[in-house]
């Protein structure tokens, strides 16, 4: 270590008189370190110079002559007259003593507190840590250099070291994940959810979550950013079939002409009661639909007919159609001027037919084509699609259904059924892994 060159009595080869390696101090006369509660055996400074210090002369040496070697070497270094001789210690460039420029190649120059490291980040912290204990430097005098906290250090080297865990009971089988994948090769398009769903119509009961780690690991997640909705609380929250409706119509390309998409809407099922595909909408259009949906859902009977939510259009204030939807007993709840929001599951609907079916052509070559196809999406809506507002049921089925609270017990009851299932099946084959079935043995023989 350093001696006192304020005092010539002690500083003489004659008097062999050095202080405790506790009691210290640096070079500018900087207090020592047994004040501040700390008896260690290195000399702390700023820089990482006492790295080397310590690293060439030992903190127990007694030898005043290697002191001043090495003391005489360094002050040489420092005035630019050649390289420090050193007994075998690496150099800065050897050992990466060299703390800025090691922090900068680390990326941990100019760190803001509490960003995480990257993983090639961690993995070059611990091979340079290894690198510089193979030269006899301590790990807590390196992480502590490099600005890397202990425990973050070592919970690395846990989870590099870790055993891995055994595999859950209740964790999905291979047929399972292998569905999923299969799906989502078939139908790239489809998320994790309505992957959950279409599964179930083939006997999987597979949750969301699961689906969406099992398309993690493979990279095969696609955001689709969407617009908040504009509304907090529906005014209009039906707890029945045909308690509500809503009719609007659309517009669509057919030879080259304007077509409109008229459809009627149930507001608790999201079904699709009643649709037609027309040349132009007027009153006449209108009743016609009305007259279709009302005999299709056969309400006749029902105490109570449903509201009617539509907009104010001239087709739809029209004398005669205000005229039949009062002898159908049915009542008119007119949405606002310029607020779509107040039929939203009605636009919902016609955001989800243009995105998935109408948009797909640009035009259609004839009405029949137009009819075969958009009659076959409506049905694939109603009777396969799953949906994610109706817990990723069909809305064909939740129609049948008419109480959600039913729905909610049928489905917790089908998920514990599927999970009891799963457990006895990764019971038997973790028995036969871990054998459980006793094996042949050729040396018996």
């Amino acid at each position: 270590m350093y001696e006192r060159s304020t005092d010539d009595r002690r500083s003489t080869y004659e008097d062999k008189e050095v202080y405790p390696a506790g009691e210290v101090k640096g070079p500018q006369g900087m207090g020592d370190e047994r004040k501040r509660g700390r008896c260690c055996e290195e000399v702390r400074y700023s820089s990482s110079y006492a790295l080397q210090v310590e690293k060439g002369l030992g903190a127990g040496s007694r030898n005043l002559s290697k002191r001043k070697t090495s003391q005489s070497g360094s002050e040489d270094k420092k005035a630019g007259r050649g390289e420090p001789e050193t007994d075998g210690s690496p150099c800065h460039t050897d050992t990466g003593i060299n703390v800025a420029k090691k922090k900068d190649e680390l990326g941990l120059t100019n760190r803001i507190k509490g960003t995480n490291y990257s993983i090639q980040q961690r993995e070059r912290i611990i091979e340079e840590v290894e690198r510089l204990k193979s030269f006899g430097i301590s790990k807590t005098k390196a992480l502590k250099e490099l600005g890397v906290c202990r425990s973050v250090y070592y919970g690395w080297m846990r989870c590099k070291n870790s055993i891995e865990r055994r595999k859950s009971l209740s964790s999905l089988t291979e047929s399972e994940r292998d569905a999923v994948i299969k799906k989502k090769r078939s139908e790239p398009y489809l998320s994790h959810r309505k992957i959950s769903g279409y599964l179930r119509n083939e006997g999987y009961w597979i949750s969301e979550s699961s689906c969406y780690r099992i398309l993690k690991e493979l990279d095969w997640i696609f955001t689709q950013p969407l617009r908040e909705a504009p509304w907090k609380t529906p005014h209009y929250e039906p707890f029945a079939p045909n308690q509500v409706w809503g009719e609007d119509w659309t517009i669509l390309s057919i030879g080259g002409l304007r077509h409109y998409l008229l459809t009627i809407i149930d507001y608790f099922s999201r079904y699709v009661v009643a649709w037609d595909i027309v040349k132009t909408v007027s009153q006449r259009e209108v009743k016609d639909l009305l007259v279709m949906a009302y005999m299709n859902e056969g309400i006749e009977d029902m105490d109570q007919k449903p509201i009617l939510r539509m907009d104010q259009g001239s087709p739809n204030m029209a004398y005669g159609t205000r005229r039949l939807i009062r002898d159908l007993e049915m009542v008119i709840s007119p949405s606002r001027a310029n607020r779509p929001t107040d039929n939203a599951r009605q636009e919902r609907w016609y955001r989800t037919i243009k995105q998935e079916e109408i948009y797909c052509f640009r035009d259609y070559p004839d009405i029949v084509i137009a009819r075969r196809s958009i009659g076959k999406y409506v049905r694939e809506y109603n009777e396969l699609r799953p949906h994610q507002a109706l817990w990723n049921f069909t809305p064909a089925f939740v129609h049948r259904v008419g109480n959600k609270t039913k729905l909610m017990e049928y489905k917790r009851r089908m998920v514990q059924i599927v999970k009891e299932q799963r457990i006895r099946t990764n019971r038997k084959l973790t028995s036969l892994v871990d054998g459980g079935v006793p094996r042949y043995d050729i040396s018996q023989k």
